[in-house]
């Protein structure tokens, strides 16, 4: 009976949590019917097709080139994503109140979205054109309810702003990218990637009073930075980034840059596609 009581009371939790938060999801902003998550990787938009070529002569693949290409559309490899710490009590809507301790994890899980408001304003501020929330998700087994905090993830897909001049021609140019630790980031990346030596974080958004906002604003800004310092990277994009933050830790992160350079010497370009004219005699 006790099974039974404790099993009515977790699925009653469950309903009224997931009421209250189909209530908050049904009163986000919609993501725009034009921007497609689940396009084909080498979809890339008018005027941006081409092929991207290795510094070896090797063709990229598919999914490096549309994320780097394809500025035209929101794209689920272009994706922001920012761990960060926050109080319970941020969850909660006006006259809430916390459920008790068995409750917490579901309750955090199903409000996670709301630990997603003012991170797009980073990206808007900064590098993108378009921001929404592609997930938002408490991280398993974070949830402290003697510290009254947990942590979330979010994932943000964005849109570059458009830059000012065109991408170069894409016959002459190779196409590299490189992953950065940014503060205290760690060695490699999810697919064992070596991580280039980690960035400065700016002071101003470093300090232990910042908020996650800030913390995405600071690994942007080394991302930037490290675009802006080589002599050869032209059209110098952020691929995708993530950052993870806690109140009173210094900032920690990884960016993705991609961008275009140079044949190397012994390179040559190779010789166009397009069909030859029609003999206007024949």
């Amino acid at each position: 009976m006790l099974r039974v009581l404790i099993g009515s009371g977790l699925l009653l939790m469950a309903v009224g949590f997931g009421a209250a938060g189909w209530q908050y999801w049904t009163n986000l902003p919609a993501m725009p019917a034009d921007q497609d998550l689940a396009a084909d990787a080498g979809d890339v938009s008018p005027g941006q097709t081409g092929w991207l070529v290795s510094p070896t002569g090797g063709l990229i693949a598919a999914e490096d080139m549309r994320g780097y290409l394809a500025q035209d559309r929101l794209i689920e490899g272009r994706i922001a994503t920012v761990i960060h710490t926050a109080p319970l009590t941020a969850l909660l809507a006006e006259d809430d109140s916390l459920p008790t301790e068995p409750y917490l994890q579901v309750f955090a899980d199903i409000r996670a979205p709301r630990m997603a408001e003012g991170l797009c304003a980073a990206l808007l501020g900064t590098i993108a054109q378009d921001c929404a929330m592609h997930s938002a998700r408490v991280v398993p087994g974070s949830v402290d309810p003697a510290g009254g905090t947990a942590r979330f993830r979010i994932d943000l897909a964005y849109r570059l702003k458009p830059e000012e001049e065109a991408l170069p021609n894409l016959g002459e140019r190779v196409f590299q990218t490189e992953t950065l630790g940014i503060g205290g980031a760690a060695e490699t990346t999810a697919d064992e990637t070596p991580v280039a030596e980690s960035a400065e974080v700016p002071a101003e958004v470093a300090a232990v009073d910042a908020t996650a906002a800030d913390a995405v604003t600071a690994v942007i800004a080394a991302a930037l930075e490290a675009c802006a310092a080589g002599d050869d990277r032209q059209a110098c994009r952020i691929m995708s980034l993530s950052v993870d933050w806690a109140p009173g830790n210094p900032t920690a992160g990884q960016a993705r840059i991609g961008w275009l350079s140079s044949l190397p010497e012994g390179i040559f370009p190779a010789p166009s596609l397009d069909p030859a004219p029609a003999d206007p005699q024949g």
